[in-house]
């Protein structure tokens, strides 16, 4: 570990290498779990199941990720400790009445929300979307909590808990012949797992910061603090939407060929797991310093620089591969995701290097950027999905989603670049960065057989 950390160190910098490698000690534990797990989960559910969780999945996501109006974002970046504390009371009530809300919603209409989703069969588990959405944005807030205070060692401590219980219930279930629900209740938990274990540490360690807030005090923060509600929230369903609609539209006009993408998304997600995320918590924890200290330019060409280096080879490596292990690892039937998979590995590539640091629009203040950078995301791909599908044909429509993924990310590129207020200068110590002898003795050749793979076909 204190190898990981001084390699990780010399990359990003001593003092956020230590607090990366504590996130990424708990998310690579949970991500060597989930791989474990995964051949045995593909055998236990067909890809049906899996283009049912990409539905389920895809509206808890779209719901979960503003249940908190976006003042969970804000805790980190709260003026004081005492705004920070009310936030996260906000955060909770508001995810409480958004779930409450939802479960009236599938309780009184659950076959016409099923056909609306162009998915039947999740009709008799819909009532798993409102605990999702609760679970999820309450997790989120929690973990924001423990960002702001540094506790990266907890967050890391929940990624394991939520990789173990959310394979142990999805197998378990699985064997018992609960398909697809085993599926279902086991991704919830992978994604909300160890919310009371942060809660706990929060009301062990923070107490004071919760004395009795009034209604008063709420709404006077609540009001301080509007424009991650007003700004916010509409970025990230409109982020969100860019990323789930797609998924959505692919599951109900293509069927389990969004069973498919959902298998290589996961699978393809795990570097940025692994070290994006991590990168990412890190990044908005240090970035407000940064800014007040003029070296927030720097300290964003720094992170970019160290993810495209790590990024660029292992990822189009696992493009690479792809078709050819998918087959032998998750069984005969799952050879659709190992092609999908190797198309994604450009667009995944750009997301590592771009998306940890375009939280910088939020860190600068500049949310109406935000909201129009997410609303380009979601033309694009979902313009790009729809357009390939009516003029190329359904088996065309993930690769408008490539396209679509590939526009969108470099678009972030040029708006978090501006938002750090890069030079010129900049953009070409990045350039040069990665044209060093020790970056690109790997990565060429690994481009080169990428590209050359275009023309293979596993046996």
């Amino acid at each position: 570990m204190k190898q990981l950390q001084g390699r990780i160190g010399r990359l990003i910098g001593d003092g956020v290498g230590r607090d990366v490698v504590r996130l990424v000690s708990g998310t690579l534990a949970g991500r060597l779990i989930a791989i474990a797990a995964m051949p045995v989960i593909t055998r236990l559910y067909s890809p049906a199941d899996f283009a049912l969780l990409a539905t389920y999945l895809g509206v808890v996501s779209l719901v979960a990720v503003v249940a908190c109006f976006r003042l969970d974002v804000a805790i980190p970046v709260a003026r004081d400790q005492a705004d920070a504390g009310q936030l996260l009371v906000l955060s909770l009530l508001i995810a409480g009445a958004v779930s409450l809300l939802s479960l009236a919603l599938v309780t009184a209409m659950p076959g016409t929300l099923a056909g609306m989703l162009g998915q039947p069969r999740i009709a008799p588990w819909l009532w798993l979307v409102p605990v999702g959405i609760l679970f999820s944005s309450s997790y989120s807030a929690l973990q924001w909590w423990a960002t702001r205070a540094k506790r990266f060692g907890s967050i890391a401590i929940t990624r394991v808990t939520q990789a173990v219980l959310g394979a142990v219930t999805t197998i378990g279930l699985g064997v018992a012949g609960l398909a697809p629900v085993g599926l279902l209740v086991g991704n919830l938990l992978n994604s909300s797992a160890g919310s009371l274990r942060l809660l706990v540490d929060m009301w062990r360690r923070d107490r004071p910061s919760f004395a009795r807030p009034s209604l008063s005090s709420l709404l006077s923060t609540l009001n301080r603090y509007r424009r991650f509600v007003v700004y916010s929230t509409p970025e990230a369903l409109i982020n969100t939407a860019g990323v789930q609609l797609p998924v959505l539209l692919i599951a109900a006009l293509v069927g389990s060929e969004a069973g498919f993408l959902l298998l290589a998304q996961q699978v393809m997600a795990i570097p940025m797991s692994l070290l994006g995320s991590s990168i990412a918590q890190v990044y908005v924890s240090r970035a407000p310093d940064r800014l007040s200290e003029g070296k927030l330019a720097e300290f964003t060409l720094e992170t970019m620089t160290r993810l495209a280096a790590i990024a660029l080879g292992p990822v189009i490596l696992l493009g690479l591969v792809a078709p050819f292990v998918f087959v032998a690892v998750f069984g005969p039937e799952w050879a659709r995701s190992g092609e999908i998979m190797r198309w994604m590995a450009p667009w995944m590539a750009l997301q590592f290097i771009t998306s940890p640091v375009s939280m910088v629009l939020l860190i600068t203040n500049r949310q109406p950027a935000m909201l129009a950078l997410t609303t380009i995301g979601l033309v694009a791909r979902v313009g790009t999905v729809g357009a390939f599908f009516a003029l190329l044909g359904p088996q065309y429509a993930v690769i408008g989603l490539v396209v679509g993924s590939l526009i969108y990310y470099a678009v972030v590129f040029v708006f978090a670049t501006r938002a750090a207020n890069f030079r010129r200068s900049h953009h070409v110590a990045l350039a040069a960065s990665l044209a060093r002898p020790k970056y690109a003795a790997y990565i060429v050749p690994i481009a080169a057989a990428y590209a050359l793979s275009y023309f293979w076909r596993p046996s």
